[in-house]
């Protein structure tokens, strides 16, 4: 049988957890509605090719031709590069297109920071809801942000996902 002291300090545990949920629910907390997808097709593609990066934008992949059938569709991106020989103070830049129009958040910036032989993996994903029905050519292009700097990229990976209301 449980002390009356162990009941209080159990009630007092269940008040204070309470306090904190509706404080978080009156602190302003924004409710945001999650996309509801049906995933339809997922395009994946590897190169193993070094790719010389300059302020001038070149292609990582191929172009990639999907489809959203006759509704519109949205598409994730995800992109997976190794870079390495990063011009000390300069960035990488990851850019996503689809049709040449920009994703809303392209341009992901990698930091070059130290100049380092080393290779950095660095992974970005990029959605873009709202395309047109019939197809599409999504394209990803790599450049550097400032005149002078190089880079190279190794080894990468490019996943695009097509969903459907």
């Amino acid at each position: 049988m449980r002390s009356v002291a162990h009941h209080v300090r159990s009630a007092g545990a269940a008040a204070l957890l309470m306090t904190a949920c509706a404080s978080l629910r009156a602190g302003g907390q924004e409710v945001v509605t999650a996309l509801d997808r049906t995933l339809q097709k997922t395009h994946m593609r590897q190169e193993a090719t070094r790719v010389t990066l300059s302020t001038t934008p070149v292609s990582a992949f191929a172009p990639t031709t999907i489809q959203c059938g006759n509704q519109t569709c949205s598409v994730r991106v995800e992109v997976s590069s190794q870079f390495f020989n990063v011009t000390s103070g300069n960035i990488v830049r990851i850019h996503v297109k689809s049709d040449g129009n920009p994703f809303p958040s392209t341009g992901f910036d990698v930091d070059g920071g130290i100049n380092r032989p080393v290779a950095t993996l660095t992974t970005a994903a990029y959605l873009k809801t709202g395309l047109s029905p019939g197809s599409h050519s999504v394209t990803v292009e790599f450049d550097m942000r400032s005149p002078g700097g190089t880079a190279e990229a190794g080894i990468r990976t490019v996943m695009i996902q097509v969903f459907t209301p």
